[in-house]
């Protein structure tokens, strides 16, 4: 009877320390790519700063910062007026959201808030408008629930376990919204972090189009297989050590990399800390095994380098 009461603390007690990690985990901050000089390193270099509260910024503008995000796109682009971000296209929207489900971006699929994610029958529409054949993903008799690194929950911070799940109907019906695409499928998901913006069914913003976008989202990609991991394992040592995070702020993590003319990391420094060693090393970890990235545009590097800012938040 002992013995179960101690182990029934102890998993509270897990609870209580990965509860403020987990109550919302946000991949990227902000993203700077600007022309420097820097003598050629092949070591990663890390430095560590005192901890304050930043302003993320992503390029200079005479009116004032624009982050760069993700949105799903109109069909008709149109210049926005006192748009505060950049993507890929110029767009207006009637009123601007943010998806409430955080995880990598994706846009809504058409379907039902109440359909199915396994039911996996879609429609391709070809370039005149006519509907190529239907394609049909058979779900397997049972599916092992895997580690989503971009949608971490308390479960996934713990010791870990996995469970079946029965497969749907092929005639289920699909999980997505009435006015979602009908090429994408289930809800819409974003992990941009967007302050005092109201949360909806889908990511609608304002937006500039960003010249180098294309190399910008590259290099979030390859962030995103890596970041969940990095954080979950720097999660599990502070448990071990008997610590916890406060959560009564964001904690924000502004890393400087540099990276040479073939995308290789020739140094890492931390801009600005989070107040906690163990979020800065998972920010650090992931940008050194994400790489190397894309070839920097040309017009961006200077004398063989170039220089990139980056943001991970742990939001409160």
């Amino acid at each position: 009877m002992i013995e179960n009461k101690t182990n029934k603390d102890k998993d509270n007690f897990k609870k209580l320390l990965f509860l403020p990690i987990v109550v919302s985990i946000l991949f990227h901050g902000a993203f700077l790519i600007s022309r420097i000089d820097l003598k050629k390193s092949p070591l990663v270099k890390v430095s560590e700063s005192t901890p304050k509260k930043i302003k993320l910024k992503l390029r200079k503008s005479k009116t004032k910062p624009m982050q760069i995000v993700n949105s799903e796109l109109k069909k008709v682009k149109e210049d926005p007026k006192d748009a505060k971000y950049l993507s890929k296209q110029n767009q207006k929207v009637d009123r601007e959201t943010k998806a409430a489900t955080t995880g990598s971006f994706k846009s809504a699929g058409k379907g039902i808030r109440t359909g199915s994610k396994e039911a996996s029958q879609s429609v391709v529409q070809s370039s005149k408008g006519k509907s190529n054949e239907t394609k049909k993903v058979a779900a397997k008799k049972t599916k092992t629930k895997k580690f989503d690194p971009k949608n971490i929950k308390l479960t996934d911070l713990g010791l870990g376990s996995t469970f079946t799940k029965k497969p749907a109907s092929k005639s289920a019906p699909k999980l997505g919204l009435k006015n979602g695409q009908i090429k994408a499928f289930g809800l819409a998901q974003n992990n941009d972090f967007i302050e005092d913006l109201p949360l909806g069914d889908m990511t609608k913003l304002n937006t500039i189009e960003y010249k180098y976008y294309g190399f910008y989202f590259r290099i979030r990609q390859k962030l995103e297989q890596h970041w969940g991991d990095s954080l979950r394992k720097q999660a599990k040592k502070m448990w071990k050590k008997g610590r916890s995070i406060a959560s009564d702020e964001n904690k924000i993590t502004s890393l400087t990399i540099t990276i040479d003319k073939s995308g290789n990391i020739t140094e890492v420094k931390v801009k600005s800390t989070s107040g906690i060693n163990e979020l800065d090393d998972a920010a650090i970890e992931s940008f050194n095994k994400a790489g190397p990235f894309p070839n920097p545009p040309s017009d961006l590097v200077k004398n063989g380098y170039a220089k990139i800012e980056w943001g991970f938040v742990v939001k409160s």
